[in-house]
């Protein structure tokens, strides 16, 4: 069982780094593109719509997928008022069920976003811009995002099941000090 859940948390040490490199690709084509947009209207005059329209498009790509990974690190939203409260065996079973919350959350999430991209996909609609392509390209995103979100979530389930009770939550997703022997 130690080793399914290394590999699964060696897995997604991959997919959050994928993840994060191809956020940082998408915000600098935004930044690049709105800038020489507007370099290419003040110097020329003309100006192209797809550079104003393709980066709101983008923004999908860039939030679902990393709604999961700030999950993974802890930096997604968090109260901390009841844990320093607890004793570690009751803020364990908190944790086990915030970890359960959001993985059937996950999952509902996950189930809706492939039915809107069933159905746009079914509509066949495509984008009004200069460069068109189908709608449900986009909306992709969301189950995409939320596939990962469940791994995700279940790592922090994983990881409050199966850890020493010391070992603080917002710190687990640094550790990766687990050994095969485990």
């Amino acid at each position: 069982m130690m080793k399914l859940v290394y590999w699964h948390r060696r897995l997604n040490d991959a997919l959050a780094a994928l993840i994060i490199g191809a956020s940082g690709l998408i915000v600098a084509f935004m930044v690049v593109a709105l800038f020489g947009g507007a370099v290419t209207r003040y110097f020329t005059g003309i100006g192209y719509d797809w550079v104003l329209e393709f980066p709101p498009i983008t923004v999908p790509w860039l939030v679902f997928p990393m709604a999961a990974v700030l999950l993974r690190h802890g930096s997604h939203i968090a109260v901390d008022v009841l844990p320093p409260l607890l004793t570690p065996r009751k803020r364990r079973v908190v944790y086990v069920l915030a970890d359960l919350v959001l993985l059937t959350g996950g999952v509902v999430f996950f189930i809706g976003g492939l039915d809107a991209v069933a159905l746009f996909r079914m509509m066949g609609q495509l984008t009004e811009m200069e460069v068109q392509f189908p709608i449900w390209y986009i909306y992709l995103a969301f189950p995409v995002g939320f596939a990962i979100f469940i791994s995700f979530a279940l790592e922090n389930l994983l990881h409050d099941l199966l850890e020493p009770v010391t070992v603080p939550h917002e710190q687990h997703e640094h550790d990766t000090t687990m050994s095969m022997a485990e």
